[in-house]
This record gives C-alpha cells, structure tokens and sequence, in this order.
C-alpha cells in the first residue's frame, strides 16, 4: 500500500548543534583524566551500559552529532527542518561551582569508601581473633581468679615484703608465746606447748577466740592477763596491716603493675648505692692509680708525668666501667667473663712478683759486685803507692806488681801479703 511506504530519510550531511556550557578549561581541567576512574568503576560495575565520554573539544564546547545510516534506496530529498533554538547560556559562575562541587563529592565519596573498607577487614580480623580466644563466663572467672592467686604469690613472696611485713609478725608470734609461758602455770608444761604451737602453727591459724579461750583465760593473775592481751592485740594489728598491705598492691591488674615499678625502682637505687659504697671501700687499695692534679705540679717535667699517669688512670676506668655495663647487661655471659678477666689478672700479678723478685736478685748481686770491684780497685791504688809502680796490663816481672790476669780477689790478696812479708 502506497501509506505504508517508509518515509524517505536525508542523506545530507547532519547538522552539528554547538551549546556553549560556559565552562572555563583552566577551572575544569582534563575531566577526562579526572573522571577515568570513576568511569571504569561503573563500567565493571555496569556490564550491560555503556559509559559516555567526556567532552573533549575544549573549554565550554559540547558538539552533538547525530549518526545516519545510508539508505537502502535513494529517495526524493523532505524539506529540511529546522535547527533547534540554543538554549539560553547558564551563567558561568554558577557552571564552574556546580563541575567543582560534583568533582569534591566524587572524591569524598571514594575516600569514606576506602575508609569503610580498612575498618571492616580491621573489624572481621578482631572478630576472628575474639572468636579464637573467647571464654566461657566459668572460664573468665577461673582465669580471673588464678590471676589474683599468681599476683598475690609474687607479692608474698617478694623478699622486700618479707622483711618489712611478715618477719615482724612471725617474731611478734613468738615473743606473745614466750609471755604466755613466763605467766602461765606449769612451766615446763607451758615451755613443751609453746614449741608445739611454733612448730605446727602459723599466726594466721590462730584466732582471735583462740587466744582469748585457749591462753589469756588461763593465766591466772589479773595484770598478767592484761599485758598479755596487749601484746596479743599488737600481734593481731600487725597481721591486719600486712593483709592490708598485700590486698592494696594486689587487688587488680594495675596496683600490682605500679608495685612492680615501684619495685624495679627501688632495686635499681639500691643496687647503685651498694655499687659506690663498694667503689669507696676497693679506691683505698689502688691508691697508686687514682687521678693526681696536674696544678700541682712544679716543674713541666712533673706535669708531664702526672698528665701521662692521668691519662692512664682515664683508661683503667673506661675498662672499668664497660666491664660493669657489660655485667648488668647479658648477665650470667658477662659474670663467667668478669671472672675469667680477674683470674687471668691474678696470674700475671704473681708473674709480676716473680719478675720483681727476680730483678731484686740481680740488683743485689751487681751492688756485690760493685762493692768487690771497689775494693779491688782500692787495693791497686795501695800498692801502687807502696811499690811506686802502678799495676801493669803486661805479665809479672821480678815478682813486682799484679797483672790484669790475676784479679781474682784471693789471689790478688795473697800475692800482696807474700809480697809484704818478703819485704
């Protein structure tokens, strides 16, 4: 039918329908460089859409064109029609502020995004980890309960607390059991029970009730039995304090962890005090090696000395104190080197004697030999005074004079009485 025949379509070039946006290319930047991302994201994100490319030619310029087929027959060319009208221009402010905001909340949104994601994988391992270590509301309390036992151990155990808390009352216990005996009936019966008690009981074991029935209600005399129950209230005050004590530095997780501070604290002060009143006691013995005062000196020779005894005396204690560092440090390792180095110093200081020894030996004998030498030489001045003839280095002749072969002091002497004797 002649109705139904497809409309003719033109094939002439399409018409381009430029709308100036007013947006500023220095204010927008390369959007497509911008947006890359975020197009890429909805395109693995939205298989079946395709995303639209940015604008591209230029500052403000959108260009739409509309793609034609080719017709499978040619037709008689409609009239054209007319171009649209341009929209009314936005205001350019207005365009710039609306690209800069939609750019800010696209980036916002992407960083809360990531944000999001940290937290949840941070949220799924805690859980996983919780889930790994949860107990059981029994189990809580049993592990809550051995922990309060293990703190309080290493409290009651501490030796400082020993001294200062249970010591006292122990020696307390005893003296309130030796009044009892001095007051009571019987004794050497009372003495056999007060052992007893101090072997088989702790002061802990003994109540108040135990006291008041079991020991002050048998004394007899009425200021006896006064002054032992003072004595046994101060035993009870002092078992009080100690339990005070022991419950305020144990009580949670953090009292004991100031306490073990406080200890550490303490223990470093102490060990530092017993360190310089032991270097006080060993400087008496190595006097020789202390620093001297080179102001002192009185001629540039003895500054001299005194500067070269410094500086060896700077030396000794430089090892001095790495080997103290060294102790406090790696601990037994160091202690079996210390020792070594101690043991080794013994050594040689007895090798040292022996070389002193040794070298006071030769000394004596060259001071002997000295001594016999001047005599010697004493004797030749005599005879030669006496013969007029000095010794000669030749041999003897008409048995005058002594030769440089016979110096021997025994027969030098010999010779010379033969010789007085003849004349």
């Amino acid at each position: 039918m002649a109705d139904d025949a497809p409309v003719p379509i033109s094939t002439s070039v399409p018409e381009t329908v430029t709308i100036d946006t007013g947006a500023d290319a220095k204010t927008l930047g390369d959007l497509n460089k911008e947006f890359a991302d975020f197009w890429s994201e909805q395109d693995s994100g939205a298989p079946d859409t395709t995303a639209p490319a940015a604008p591209d030619t230029g500052a403000g310029q959108e260009t739409k064109e509309t793609k034609v087929e080719p017709p499978p027959k040619p037709k008689p060319e409609p009239p054209k029609e007319k171009a649209p009208s341009p929209p009314p221009k936005a205001d350019k402010p207005e365009m710039q502020a609306d690209f800069k905001q939609l750019k800010d909340f696209w980036k916002a949104d992407r960083a809360r995004l990531k944000q999001i994601e940290q937290q949840n994988t941070q949220l799924q391992a805690e859980l996983q980890q919780a889930k790994a270590n949860s107990f059981t509301p029994e189990q809580k309390a049993d592990y809550e309960n051995a922990t309060a036992v293990r703190r309080k151990f290493e409290f009651v155990s501490d030796p400082e607390f020993l001294q200062r808390y249970q010591a006292p009352v122990q020696e307390r216990f005893q003296a309130v059991l030796q009044e009892a005996v001095g007051v009571l009936p019987e004794r050497q019966s009372a003495q056999a029970w007060a052992e007893h008690i101090i072997q088989n009981y702790s002061p802990d074991q003994l109540s108040k009730q135990w006291w008041l029935q079991s020991v002050i209600s048998k004394v007899p005399d009425e200021l006896n039995r006064q002054a032992l129950l003072n004595s046994v209230t101060d035993l009870l005050k002092a078992q009080r304090d100690r339990d005070m004590e022991v419950t305020r530095r144990t009580n949670d997780k953090s009292a004991y962890e100031n306490w073990m501070v406080e200890k550490t604290n303490v223990q470093a002060e102490r060990i530092k005090a017993d360190i310089m009143a032991e270097i006080g006691e060993q400087e008496k013995q190595i006097q020789e090696v202390l620093p001297r005062d080179a102001e002192a000196a009185k001629t540039p020779e003895e500054r001299a000395a005194i500067d070269a005894h410094n500086e060896r005396f700077q030396r000794l204690n430089g090892h001095f104190v790495e080997t103290m560092q060294d102790i406090s440090k790696n601990g037994p390792k160091a202690w079996v080197r210390a020792a070594v180095q101690a043991t080794r110093a013994m050594w040689i200081e007895e090798q040292y004697k022996t070389v002193h020894e040794e070298l006071e030996a030769v000394k004596d004998e060259r001071d002997q030999l000295r001594r016999e030498l001047d005599k010697i030489a004493g004797v030749r001045r005599k005879i030669s005074n006496t013969t007029g003839t000095p010794p000669t280095s030749g041999t003897k002749k008409d048995g005058q004079g002594l030769s440089i072969k016979n110096l021997d002091v025994r027969k030098s002497f010999q010779n010379f009485w033969e010789e007085q004797d003849r004349q």
